[in-house]
């Protein structure tokens, strides 16, 4: 079973919601600021009136609600019907769609930003998923996303099916055509943001701690 099936989704995202209430939403979006507010110190993410968004994997769609009150043009998607009726109901002024990454996209647009948050590692086939995200891009169009690099802990998910180092991603990167390539780590500090945003940012490095929330990104240019 994978995601995109409803009895799987229900219990996989039984390890992140309770109830799917407001509060449990707003805690994510403290979580969400975090990562990026870090972002922009690498990219304009603190504005963006007038760029066009599309977030993959985008669960509640937390990312997009701060994507959103910056100023973007954002719409949400994931593989999940399940998960995509749960999240519009947190945001009405925002689209949700269902679409699997790794077949097509086909919403009749195209996008300053693709961004997709620990979602890569989940996919049967990335490579096809980057190919098709960067035909979703203008020219000079960016794919900003985020993956675990491999250790004891991310290896472990069952779910976590392409786990790769950095160089792995960079080559993909490189063959589906994208010019510039970047990817900078980012450690964070962990459970705090439950309690307020202020706790929520990270550093620029990389460490194997327990229970620490340590991932890479990668800034993908077409």
């Amino acid at each position: 079973m994978s995601h995109g099936k409803d009895s799987f989704d229900k219990e996989y995202y039984k390890r992140f919601f309770d109830k799917f209430t407001k509060k449990e939403f707003e805690m994510y979006c403290n979580w969400s600021e975090g990562w990026i507010n870090f972002l922009s110190k690498y990219l304009p993410f603190k504005k963006g009136k007038g760029k066009k968004l599309l977030e993959i994997g985008s669960s509640l769609g937390y990312f997009s609600y701060i994507f959103a009150n910056r100023g973007f043009d954002v719409t949400c998607s994931d593989v999940s019907e399940y998960i995509v009726k749960k999240a519009s109901k947190f945001q009405k002024d925002v689209s949700f769609k269902v679409v699997n990454v790794e077949r097509e996209i086909k919403l009749g647009q195209k996008f300053d930003y693709v961004v997709g948050f620990e979602v890569l590692e989940h996919l049967n086939n990335p490579q096809k998923a980057i190919l098709n995200i960067y035909s979703n891009l203008k020219k000079g169009g960016k794919f900003v996303f985020s993956t675990p690099f491999p250790t004891k802990r991310s290896l472990s998910d069952p779910t976590h099916i392409n786990v790769h180092e950095k160089q792995w991603w960079l080559k993909i990167g490189k063959e589906v055509g994208f010019k510039n390539r970047k990817v900078v780590h980012g450690t964070f500090v962990p459970f705090l943001y439950r309690i307020s945003k202020v706790f929520s940012f990270g550093l620029p490095i990389k460490t194997n701690l327990p229970l620490v929330n340590s991932t890479a990104f990668f800034i993908f240019k077409k």
